[in-house]
């Protein structure tokens, strides 16, 4: 496999899954819907898991930075104002789709182990979870879902070489703190999509994936 292998291959699910949205978008049912956003949540539950229970982090500092970065991004209103910004181009379902696929913990872990670890697993994993939500997010929004799958290659390459160029620069330990914080974060996002931890704004947290890599 190739540097940028899985982001690849979430562009190709999203506009096959986006594609087929479109076309059988009157054909699906709201209990399905349900169905597969629950067993999407619940995968995002095992995969925080597996991420918490392979990595030894140093406790004490993954807590000072998830205070810290959850400070930062409450103070900054992260989440509220992506929400304003995905509010007001609904009408296209480009935006929304976007944000969505590409804004999270599960971006962030993933493209940092393929860059650093050559370890494509995550991303895979999110790209199979897009394919699906872009299938019904289409079906909901339109064709402008479609389009965010050359916004989920480019932003996702990006993010991967930047991390493949500077990964010589986090040190192991600093490496294992973020991808534990990256499993309690996707945790927490698995617990939202089931419709549990409403009132927690979890990307008002992603800073402190940002400060775990840096320090």
């Amino acid at each position: 496999m190739f540097l940028g292998f899985g982001t690849v291959v979430n562009f190709g699910l999203v506009l096959l899954g986006s594609s087929f949205g479109l076309w059988a978008r009157r054909g699906i049912p709201e209990s399905l819907r349900v169905g597969v956003m629950h067993a999407i949540g619940i995968f995002t539950l095992l995969l925080g898991i597996k991420l918490l229970v392979e990595n030894k982090p140093e406790t004490i500092k993954v807590f000072f930075l998830l205070v810290l970065g959850g400070a930062i991004g409450y103070w900054l209103s992260l989440e509220e104002r992506l929400e304003r910004l995905s509010q007001g181009f609904r009408s296209s379902g480009f935006l929304t789709a976007s944000l969505l696929f590409t804004v999270g913990p599960l971006t962030f872990t993933g493209c940092l182990l393929e860059a650093v670890k050559g370890d494509s697993g995550l991303l895979l994993s999110k790209a199979f979870m897009d394919g699906i939500s872009s299938t019904l997010l289409s079906a909901t929004f339109g064709r402008g879902v479609l389009f965010s799958a050359f916004y989920v290659l480019l932003f996702q390459l990006s993010l991967t070489f930047a991390f493949y160029f500077f990964g010589n620069f986090i040190s192991p330990q600093a490496m294992a703190n973020t991808l534990f914080l990256g499993g309690g974060l996707m945790l927490a996002l698995g617990l939202k999509i089931l419709g549990l931890l409403q009132d927690v704004k979890l990307l008002n947290l992603m800073p402190s994936l940002l400060l775990s890599v840096l320090v």
